[in-house]
Order: structure tokens, then sequence, then C-alpha cells
């Protein structure tokens, strides 16, 4: 097992003191001292291959020059100044933005500081546009951590989530199509929750519910890629109610998926989509893009925060997403991630702890089990093998309902000879982990999802 040195203990133990242990999960005694494209350094000079991506944030890479330089030059203009008056650059940035996101229909954007305030904004535009008390979230589903994300989130605990005191949230479970209670067709997985969804929807009146929070994959749930009949199904649901159907792209969005926004792959409209992460290039941003009529719905400062779209972070912005689309990085994300999967389908056969291998692009989810046949979940080998990759120069999690899927999430810029060597490692920990070489203790410095 690897040693930690006193300069990183020393910064480990002083973040304990000073710092909440609400504020995060810490995977590894990892202090960053600098970063680019797909590779980390940390402050003693290690070097690492990064499938994490700051958690589907650095899409253009780590610095890229394009969104480093734009910052820079707005900077040497002016910092900033709050909505009360007008930056020409939110122009642009809401522009190109309502300009490259589904919807056959007028569109506006609002703006925020991140993924989960921009979930906020949606629900309360719904909730102001549609004069409803209800939402519908899904189970292990992660929309941010504003108190009204934490009481959409399936991913918190029920007793955490009855701290907070909207209580008009309704949850139903996402397609799994790797455990969907012996049903092992997808389509048949789908029609069986949109049966559920279609008699929870009426149980508690359709036309009483504002929103809908939907995830075209849910990536805390555990890179769980939905039927696409399911997709259609539940817009023809929200259609038939007029439940505002909200989109949320925020760690599948910006070429992800293959596909610029990942609701792309079903073929279906949102009528807000959100977006954040990835959006600002590594500058903190957020947005909601979608119909006119339900964002002006609300009266001027709902939306407000003093620093949303800082001069700084739109005009990373407006970089991160011009260079997604001119080197079409959706489209490297679907051959990558095509290259990704069959080294991990392969190793899938070789590996008794190797359940499931799924995703789409560069969003792809690894399934750790104790048997394939009774498809047990085991989070405690899943986190020995992230361990053990950390240690050979790999930054990689685990997620999902049960904390036992490895997230490969790269930089949709790796060099194919980096994301080869990420896999190589990933099978190189796995071999040493079921060789007995990673000890338990590991898992005494590891907090994680559970």
């Amino acid at each position: 097992m690897s040693t930690i040195s006193p300069r990183v203990e020393s910064i480990l133990r002083r973040y304990k003191m000073y710092v909440t242990s609400g504020q995060a999960f810490k995977y590894f005694p990892l202090v960053v001292s600098r970063a680019e494209n797909a590779r980390v350094w940390d402050i003693e000079g290690r070097v690492y291959i990064d499938f994490l991506s700051s958690a589907a944030t650095y899409n253009v890479g780590h610095s890229n020059r394009e969104v480093v330089e734009a910052v820079k030059k707005q900077l040497d203009k002016f910092v900033h100044y709050c909505l009360y008056l007008y930056h020409e650059l939110v122009v642009e940035l809401a522009e190109i933005l309502v300009k490259n996101t589904p919807g056959s229909f007028e569109k506006k954007a609002a703006f925020g500081l991140s993924g989960g305030d921009a979930n906020d904004t949606a629900i309360k535009a719904s909730l102001i546009y549609t004069r409803r008390p209800r939402l519908i979230s899904y189970t292990y589903s992660y929309h941010g951590t504003t108190a009204l994300d934490i009481a959409v989130g399936g991913s918190f605990k029920e007793d955490l989530r009855i701290a907070i005191p909207f209580r008009e949230v309704y949850f139903t479970e996402y397609p799994d199509t790797y455990r969907c209670g012996g049903i092992d067709d997808p389509v048949e997985c789908g029609e069986h929750h949109l049966s559920e969804l279609d008699k929870l929807v009426k149980k508690i009146s359709g036309y009483s519910v504002a929103a809908l929070l939907f995830e075209p994959v849910q990536g805390d749930g555990g890179v769980l890629v939905p039927p696409r009949n399911y997709v259609e199904g539940v817009r023809k649901i929200t259609r038939e109610y007029g439940i505002v159907f909200i989109d949320d792209e925020v760690q599948t969005g910006m070429g992800r998926t293959g596909r610029l926004w990942a609701i792309e792959h079903f073929n279906v409209e949102p009528d807000l989509l959100v977006a954040g992460k990835a959006l600002g290039g590594g500058m903190p941003v957020s947005a909601v893009i979608g119909r006119a009529d339900i964002l002006d719905s609300a009266p001027p400062q709902t939306y407000f925060a003093t620093s949303a779209t800082h001069t700084a972070s739109v005009a990373g912005a407006l970089a991160a997403v011009k260079y997604v689309l001119e080197n079409k990085l959706y489209d490297r994300a679907s051959k990558l991630g095509g290259l990704a999967t069959k080294r991990l389908e392969e190793m899938k056969e070789r590996y008794e702890v190797i359940g499931d291998v799924r995703g789409l692009g560069l969003m792809i989810g690894v399934d750790v089990v104790k048997d394939k046949k009774t498809k047990e979940p085991d989070r405690k080998t899943a986190l020995k093998i992230i361990w053990r990759a950390w240690e050979k120069g790999l930054i990689m999690m685990t997620y999902g309902k049960y904390g036992n899927v490895l997230r490969i999430a790269p930089p949709l810029t790796i060099p194919e000879d980096d994301l080869e060597r990420g896999l190589e490692i990933i099978e190189e920990s796995v071999k040493d982990v079921l060789s007995g070489r990673v000890p338990d203790e590991v898992l005494e410095y590891m907090a994680a999802w559970e």
C-alpha cells in the first residue's frame, strides 16, 4: 500500500480541521498541483491519467488553451458587474445555446453558477409557470445540493430529505436494464417502468404535477441507460398532463455521450434543458435553456445571483462550447467510447467480478459484482480496484445505487495512448485485487458513495 508523505498528511489533517466533512467525498490522499488535458500532477510531482475529469467537468480537457486565453482576455477588460447591467458576452452565450439545444419552439436561457442552482431554477420556473404543487423525480437521481435539489434527489437518504420542508415530491424507479426484476429484454423493462410511472401519475393526479426531472443517462445511479421506448413514453405522459419535462444534462451534456446533448439519442424534445459542469470548460457557470413561456413566467430577480453570468465564466463557456462544436468532440467521444467499451467487454469475459459494462460515448460504468449469476453488487472490491488504479497512476471513482460501479469519464480530448494505458491499469488493478494484493485497510482512507 502506498505511504502518505508528511507534507500530504499535514494538508489532509488541516483540511479535516477546517473544512466540514459535509462538503464532499474524498477518495484518495491526492493533492492536485496542476493539470493539463487528460493528466493531473500531485504536489510531489507524480502524474496521473484522469478518467474522472473532475466529475465530467473537463470535456475539453484540463487547462484548455482556448478557454484559458478567453478568460484572461476578459479579465483584462473588467472582472464582472452584476445583472443590473447588460453584458455582450451573455447575449452571445445565450444565442449559441438556444441555437444548439433541441426544441422546435421559442427558447430562452437563464444562467447560474452550478448545475445544482440551474436545476433549482428549472424547478422554480416550472412551479411558477404551472402553479402546481407537485414534482416527480427518480430513485437514485442526483440534481445538486440546494435545499430543493436535495428534496428531489433520489441519491440522498430519506432522513436527509425529510429535513427539507418541500414535501410534494414523488419518486419512481429509473429503468435498470441490468437488474430489472427478472426482466431481461430492455424493451419489456421499459414498458414495465412506464406502467409504474403511469400508475403513479394517475394516483397523485397528473394535473397536480408541475415537473418531472429526468436524466437521459442516470449517472449517480450507476450509468443507467434507459430503453428508448421508455424515454418516448415518459415524454408522451408529460405532454398529456401538461407536466414540464426537465432534462438534466449537467453530467451528460457538452458531447459526453456521443451527442451534444444525451437526450438527442432518444429523439425527444424537453421543455427545459439544464447544463452545467462541462459548460464552462472549468469555469463556474450553468444554464437552463428551454421554452421561453416557462422561463419568462417568473418575475425579474427570481433567478438572480450576483455572480451569475460572471464575465470570466461566460467567456470560458463561450470558448468551451465553440471548441466542442468546432472540433466535433461528440464524434470523438463516440469513437473513443466504442474503443473503451470493447476493451472493457473483453475484460468482462475474463473476470467474474465484472458483471456489466454500459454507457454512451465516454460516459461508461463498470458494474462490479460478487457473482455474475446473482449480480450481487460488490462495493468493497470496486473500491479496492480504484485504489490500486490510483497507486498505478489512474484517477477513477465509484458510484451507483450500490456504490459498486466504476465511473469512467475522461476528457473527450484524451489521447488514445492515455486511454489505452488507463484501460490497462484497470485490468492490472482487477488482477491485483483478485490475487489479494490490495489489503482491506485501504478502505479506511476512502469516503465514497454507498
